[in-house]
């Protein structure tokens, strides 16, 4: 994964150098500008609450305050209920939710989804803590838990992930402006599997404090 990253990041670089590059022709004929298309990556810019990122288009973003019930019983079923060793990420969680909706390109009966929580007072420890947290709350399972490092977009993230039968879910947490931030995608193994470089590209687009547009 990370080579694949490294290999996209050098592509682009390159790419860019080379528009950069005088062009050079006779004295007598001037090199003439060729134009060129725009390449369409299917991804579009979505804001969030001091955040943006890049998503494919499919995705649709959804109102937060209506469906809060939702995300609230989401995020604590996530976490091992209001008991459990990470309830604190459901905390104040009405002005912590970055961004939320899902994937209309995936199949309806359960598409993929995202949530991006951010919360201060988990800023104060090691994500290393928060992921001893969340195998305590998988028991068992905790042995189905990948964890690893990546690089996505400049930024050290700790991604976690898990799939086991028809359930799949990949986190990916960082610390920035005084928050822990985490983007968690809930989805299928087979989605999972088939839309991990996505969910990579889309994390390392993450802006955070996005100047929000105009209305």
């Amino acid at each position: 994964m990370k080579t694949r990253i490294s290999l996209i990041l050098l592509v682009l670089t390159i790419l860019t150098m080379a528009c950069s590059l005088p062009s050079f022709g006779t004295k007598d004929t001037p090199a003439q500008p060729t134009p060129t298309s725009t390449p369409d990556t299917g991804m579009q810019l979505y804001y969030g609450t001091g955040m943006q990122i890049m998503l494919p288009k499919s995705y649709i973003s959804e109102d937060i305050d209506s469906a809060l019930p939702t995300i609230i019983a989401t995020i604590k079923d996530f976490v091992g209920g209001e008991s459990g060793p990470l309830s604190g990420l459901v905390d104040s969680i009405e002005g912590n939710i970055g961004w939320y909706g899902y994937d209309g390109g995936t199949a309806a009966v359960y598409p993929t989804r995202l949530i991006i929580l951010r919360n201060k007072a988990f800023s104060k420890l090691p994500v290393s803590m928060i992921t001893i947290g969340l195998e305590q709350v998988l028991g068992n399972d905790s042995a189905l838990v990948d964890s690893d490092s990546v690089k996505l977009g400049g930024r050290n993230i700790t991604r976690l992930s898990y799939s086991k039968d028809s359930s799949a879910w990949v986190a990916y947490l960082f610390k920035e402006a005084d928050y822990l931030w985490m983007a968690l995608y809930l989805t299928t193994p087979a989605n999972m599997a088939a839309e991990m470089d996505t969910f990579e590209l889309s994390v390392g687009s993450i802006r955070i404090d996005a100047i929000q547009p105009a209305p």
